[in-house]
């Protein structure tokens, strides 16, 4: 392809409108910065100026930050154009993005100035990303609307969270001893009971038998629950506060019954072959690999587990500059939502996958603290159905005992023979004492490895 021949156009999505910024392969302005509303008649005013640009011979490279959804109508239009014209778009990581504006170390960032760093992005990584690019962008409708179904599921479970929390400072407030029961979230028969008696007093006033009637309250239960609200040390029994428990209680009810259809429906459109690969981890059910699944996307895009890793921020990550190397922790980069569903399912596996269990203590009989453990087998579960989508094959713990045993363990050496490569490593540079120790170490190491070789010939 003649770079002379291309051009690059950055766009900067905001709520309702774009700004847009064309580039040649020189980084040539070849256009003000101009802005366009997300409407029809921006979208007719886009088709007619990318018609003009293609016009003259000229290939168009688009490039567009993922914003959440606000950029799904305008790639779906260039989408629709690349169909017809010499033009091709990518939805980009923005934190590519962000890292290629803040090195031209702009004093202030508008939407013209991010529309020209995505396209400078665009200039500088085509020839490298095209391919990856490709394969983050070009995902089925389908499958998209499903993921956006899977987000809208989690934002929910998130506001219900919040309820479950304002629910349960307001019953410590009215009747205390009911938290006792609360130890692993707010149960549903507490739900049902806080509806029908919403506070100690409605609780005092109630039959044994009224509260027995709730479903999930045994005749013992009840008797106990009319015993607490008796020698309650409850300060507080306005009515006001009761309407607030009685509305928090039926809201939660509904948003949860409303939450239980949506993933019912989610998971039977989007149980597949795939996610049945998945479920054959023990511990994990069908919810479980659904989500993974969305998220994963196409396996195909990642070359290999070390950049799937990396993609969702498991992997370890830590600084090393001049003597020191600090910071070793998981790097928690991208999106988090991986990450909390893979810490879900590694907790699950750990208990019912006598695999990961036993990884689990091996790791633990090291010293190792519980939620860097977890940390270590979200990593492998991670690889391992990276591995059994890409093979097709069903879970089984003999393959990846397999892998490990054919790994090679790399030298241990304090500094890369690699970097050394063209000059020798001795000790005679000016350097500081631990990087002194260092340099002996790995020296005395291939001293002694030398002396194995000669006595061995």
């Amino acid at each position: 392809m003649n770079e002379e021949n291309v051009k690059y156009l950055g766009i900067d999505v905001s709520k309702g409108y774009a700004d847009f910024c064309m580039l040649d392969s020189e980084k040539r302005m070849m256009d003000p910065v101009f802005q366009l509303d997300d409407n029809r008649r921006g979208h007719e005013h886009l088709s007619q100026y990318l018609d003009q640009q293609v016009g003259t011979g000229a290939k168009v490279i688009c490039g567009l930050e993922s914003t959440g959804g606000y950029e799904q109508n305008w790639l779906y239009l260039l989408k629709r154009m690349s169909k017809k014209y010499p033009l091709e778009v990518f939805k980009l990581n923005p934190k590519g993005v962000k890292h290629q504006i803040e090195s031209t170390l702009q004093r202030t960032i508008t939407d013209g100035i991010s529309a020209r760093g995505i396209a400078e992005y665009l200039v500088n990584n085509y020839f490298v990303c095209k391919t990856k690019w490709d394969k983050n962008t070009h995902h089925k409708q389908s499958v998209t609307a499903k993921q956006h179904c899977y987000n809208l599921v989690m934002g929910l479970i998130k506001q219900q969270t919040a309820r479950y929390n304002q629910l349960e400072k307001l019953v410590y407030q009215i009747f205390p001893e009911l938290i006792s029961y609360c130890k692993h979230g707010i149960p549903n028969w507490m739900l049902r009971l806080l509806i029908a008696y919403p506070g100690v007093s409605a609780i005092q006033r109630a039959q044994i038998r009224g509260i027995n009637t709730i479903k999930g309250i045994s005749l013992a239960k009840a008797e106990k629950i009319k015993q607490l609200a008796k020698e309650s040390v409850s300060a507080s029994s306005d009515e006001f506060e009761e309407v607030m428990i009685k509305t928090l209680a039926q809201d939660i009810q509904y948003h949860q019954n409303r939450i239980d259809q949506l993933k019912d429906q989610l998971v039977a459109s989007a149980k597949n072959d795939q996610t049945d690969l998945i479920c054959s981890i023990r511990g994990i059910a069908d919810w479980t690999s659904v989500a993974i699944f969305l998220l994963l996307g196409d396996v195909s895009r990642f070359e290999s587990t070390d950049q799937l890793a990396c993609f969702f921020g498991i992997h370890p990550r830590f600084k090393q500059s001049g003597d020191g190397k600090w910071g070793i922790r998981m790097s928690k980069q991208g999106n988090p939502a991986m990450r909390a569903m893979l810490y879900i399912a590694a907790n699950n596996v750990v208990l019912h996958e006598p695999y990961f269990k036993s990884v689990y203590h091996h790791y633990i009989s090291k010293g190792k603290k519980h939620r860097a453990v977890m940390g270590i087998i979200m990593h492998k579960l991670l690889r391992i159905i990276y591995g059994m989508l890409k093979n097709q094959q069903s879970f089984n713990a003999s393959v990846d005992e397999a892998n490990k045993s054919k790994a090679v363990p790399a030298p241990t050496k304090n500094i890369s023979a690699k970097a050394r490569r063209y000059q020798p490593l001795n000790e005679a540079a000016p350097i500081s004492r631990s990087n002194h120790k260092k340099r002996r170490a790995d020296l005395e190491c291939q001293i002694s490895t030398e002396d194995i070789i000669t006595a061995s010939s």
